[in-house]
């Protein structure tokens, strides 16, 4: 069975998790993962990962994240975002001037506090399932990088914005906190995942467009990481976790310049393809990093 990593442009009105068991149908694939969670009215990049190619969801997460959209001021929700019920609303609304000196405040590093409606566990627990079970749940902070913070004038009530932040952002607890920065409340009308590290969802495909011939090798994930191939026995017995053939690695590593913690292997024979990492340390001994797959194509 075939591993690969398949970029959705998830529209809005469907989890991510709606649109990874759609993928799973549409493929016949064992697993399906995703890196990075879309909440349903979001629409843009997903990334969804194939098969072995779940065994390195860390590296998809990785990466500034690019994000655009609409927020509303003057408006305080209980879900940061327009889905939610309107908690109260403000008429004194600032100038566009006041909302982009504001918005310059967030950049660098600062303390960021979740949506109380959003997939952060509390003791185990969704933090969303925990407040729509009607339990109030209190959300710790979080560092959260913003570089970039670009907005926008729409009308007195809306902005436009473009967001380049760190994994983990939460765009809608952003238009809130400006919102309260400014004195009247805010929350996110739209938000659209652009970019995740260096995929771009001008390379994702619709639902409708799901195939295995979007799904692209798992290993785009990680481009700076070196590529070797390896005799068919030496990576067969790899991925059996026989150490011995850890030896059998040295003549590949040794062919490669400079020094690397990671490195990327691969074999092909008549029964399909043995996919992996391993990691180098400075005196260039090899260990393993991870089996990926041993996968058939098709």
């Amino acid at each position: 069975m075939r591993s690969g990593v398949l970029m959705i442009d998830k529209p809005a009105g469907l989890s991510s998790a709606a649109v990874v068991a759609r993928v799973k149908r549409a493929l016949g694939a064992q697993r399906v993962g995703h890196a990075g969670t879309l909440d349903p009215d979001a629409t843009g990049l997903l990334v969804c990962l194939l098969n072995g190619a779940t065994r390195v969801a860390s590296y998809a997460l990785e990466g500034r994240k690019v994000y655009s959209g609409t927020m509303r001021l003057g408006v305080r929700t209980s879900t940061d975002d327009m889905a939610g019920t309107v908690l109260e609303e403000c008429h004194d609304l600032p100038t566009f001037e006041h909302v982009q000196e504001a918005a310059r405040g967030f950049l660098g590093i600062s303390d960021q506090v979740p949506p109380k409606v959003s997939a952060v566990k509390v003791g185990g627990q969704r933090a969303y399932k925990l407040q729509r079970a009607g339990k109030d749940v209190d959300l710790r902070c979080r560092a959260v990088t913003v570089d970039q913070f670009e907005v926008t004038a729409i009308s007195p009530r809306n902005i436009g914005y473009r967001i380049v932040c760190s994994p983990g952002t939460y765009v809608r607890a952003l238009a809130r906190d400006l919102g309260e920065k400014l004195g009247c409340g805010g929350a996110a009308e739209t938000i659209r995942r652009e970019g995740s590290g260096h995929l771009s969802v001008k390379n994702a495909v619709a639902l409708d467009q799901i195939s295995w011939d979007a799904v692209v090798d798992w290993s785009m994930l990680i481009p700076h990481v070196p590529r070797i191939v390896l005799p068919a026995h030496v990576s067969m017995d790899l991925l059996r976790g026989r150490t011995a053939a850890l030896s059998a690695v040295d003549p590949f590593i040794g062919s490669l310049p400079g020094e690397h913690t990671l490195v990327a292997y691969a074999a092909e024979d008549d029964r399909g393809e043995t996919l992996g990492l391993l990691s180098v340390d400075a005196t260039r001994r090899v260990a393993f990093e991870l089996n990926i797959a041993r996968q058939r194509e098709g």
